[in-house]
């Protein structure tokens, strides 16, 4: 947690100089915007290397709702199609009639068993998605009433195995420093 923007823009621009290598580099804007204004000294600085600046509602990190529907929608690629095999399989190998027997042609025995499947994985995928707990919940949740109190958040994210320069940070003097995993 930062207190302004240009303190964020200068810890960039140092981690840049550094060459750290940063899969991702936000800037997240207080929630309460009319309360802080971003700055104008940054007009200086070169579009490419300026930071991005977001809704905390925009980081699927920072926001539990958001990284739910992504998982779902992960779920969902791997459960439709291994739920549509399981349900041709079961209609196949147990012979039931029950579509038949409500008048339907015996072709569609195994496509609706399939498509019965199909959705069962679709339906697997939001069980499953919603019944992930993050470990994160009570550092989400202080980070979010310090967004909302007006303070600047920069998330960075590195590759595997890869630290932060602790020196660099450090100079920035930050508010806070909170690390969060995605696991």
């Amino acid at each position: 947690m930062l207190p302004n923007q240009t303190t964020a823009q200068k810890l960039f621009d140092n981690l840049l100089e550094a060459t750290t290598p940063l899969n991702k580099c936000k800037l997240i804007r207080p929630s309460q915007q009319d309360r802080v204004e971003e700055s104008t000294d940054l007009k200086e600085i070169n579009p490419s290397t300026q930071l991005e600046v977001v809704e905390i509602n925009a980081i699927s990190l920072l926001n539990p709702k958001l990284s739910r529907k992504q998982r779902q929608k992960t779920m969902a690629v791997w459960l439709m199609p291994f739920g549509f095999l399981a349900g041709l399989i079961f209609s196949q190998m147990t012979g039931l009639k029950t579509f038949t027997n409500l008048g339907l042609p015996s072709w569609g025995e195994s496509i609706f068993g399939s498509l019965l499947g199909m959705a069962s994985g679709w339906l697997g995928s939001y069980a499953g998605a919603i019944s992930v707990n993050t470990a994160n919940e009570d550092d989400l949740r202080s980070l979010r009433q310090r967004n909302e109190r007006g303070e600047w958040l920069l998330f960075l994210e590195t590759p595997v195995g890869v630290e932060l320069p602790w020196r660099l940070v450090q100079e920035a003097e930050p508010l806070e420093v909170v690390g969060l995993s995605d696991t």
